[in-house]
């Protein structure tokens, strides 16, 4: 289990969201595979010192987009890789995280244009490319 969580108090977001966040990002970038189980439930609450019922409803919402796969008795999987993280999932993911980003900017005192030239920039340095 390469599930690796950590939490922000002080973000603002919902503990279940950022675990569900977070989670559906080591998805996305391969960290997590399909087929990998997660911590259990009770590890992971465990762990983050947190009630077991705030992981379970980050894994139901997990469930919910497709993206685990959850078997009584035998644990939280990674759902079987069907070309990556189904379209409203991911589009509903990077608004969220795009909201966030934004509010951080603004914060610093960054202009839109400057936020979408550093992504542009920083995505052709990883090699994304446009569809």
């Amino acid at each position: 289990m390469n599930a690796r969580v950590r939490l922000d108090y002080h973000s603002g977001e919902a503990v279940y969201q950022q675990i569900a966040e977070q989670l559906k990002f080591q998805v996305a970038s391969g960290r997590l595979l399909p087929g990998a189980q997660l911590p259990s439930i009770r590890a992971l609450a465990a762990e983050l010192s947190i009630n077991s019922r705030t992981v379970v409803k980050a894994y139901e919402h997990l469930a919910a987009d497709g993206l685990v796969v959850m078997r009584q008795g035998q644990g939280v999987f990674v759902a079987e890789n069907r070309g990556g993280i189904p379209a409203h999932a991911r589009k509903k993911a990077l608004a969220e995280r795009a909201r966030r980003l934004l509010a951080d900017a603004a914060g610093m005192g960054a202009s839109l244009d400057e936020v979408v030239e550093t992504i542009e920039r920083i995505g052709r340095e990883m090699g994304m490319h446009d569809e």
